[in-house]
């Protein structure tokens, strides 16, 4: 009687163990590790320019970010290869605003090689904003600033910065320019940059 009353206890501890492990709840995916089709963002944001490849050294480097509007950094879009890899160390007087906003030198190498672009050719230029920031959360409805600074020659550079709503209308925008240094050297580099909203349900 004594061993049946003990393998019963024994099974029904088992069963109570197996049946508390069956009932643990999966830890909560973040927004990161969500499939990119399954994160509801606002819509996305197409931010387009002209671009035209400049001769010699010290030229053609360019990035494109978002900005909350406190002018905190949210997510670079696209910066060419050479500043984004080496060439913030060596060339210091280039695409510095964005090395200062995006904090370049925190960036791991995997973080750096999702937002490099190589130099395109001469043409216009389109970068998407999909509404997440860098860490691929969305981001809330509000007005946003798209930022592109392109280094012209050496400490010569162009500064565009515009506002977006992101809402739930489509929405357009043109950007100003702050010019720093000598203002004719490549000044044709980049030029029109313009932005457009476009809600979640046009997409």
């Amino acid at each position: 009687m004594f061993k049946k009353l003990a393998v019963v206890t024994m099974l029904s501890l088992g069963i109570g163990i197996f049946s508390g492990c069956g009932n643990e709840k999966p830890p909560a995916k973040s927004a990161a590790d969500m499939p990119k089709s399954n994160i509801v963002t606002p819509g996305k944001v197409d931010i387009t320019f002209n671009y035209g490849k400049q001769q010699g050294m010290s030229s053609n480097q360019f990035a494109v970010w978002i900005e909350d509007a406190n002018g905190k950094y949210i997510k670079t879009l696209g910066v060419t290869k050479f500043v984004a890899t080496k060439g913030y160390k060596t060339r210091e007087q280039a695409l510095v605003n964005w090395v200062k906003k995006a904090q370049r030198a925190d960036l791991t190498d995997k973080q750096v090689e999702a937002i490099t672009t190589a130099t395109p050719s001469t043409g216009k230029q389109k970068y998407e904003w999909d509404c997440t920031d860098a860490k691929g959360n969305p981001v809330v409805a509000g007005e946003y600033s798209y930022v592109v600074e392109a280094t012209r020659y050496m400490e010569d550079y162009d500064l565009f910065s515009g506002k977006i709503l992101v809402g739930s209308k489509t929405v357009t925008s043109k950007a100003a320019i702050k010019v720093f240094g000598d203002a004719e050297k490549n000044k044709n580099m980049i030029t029109d940059v313009s932005a457009e909203f476009i809600p979640h349900t046009n997409i």
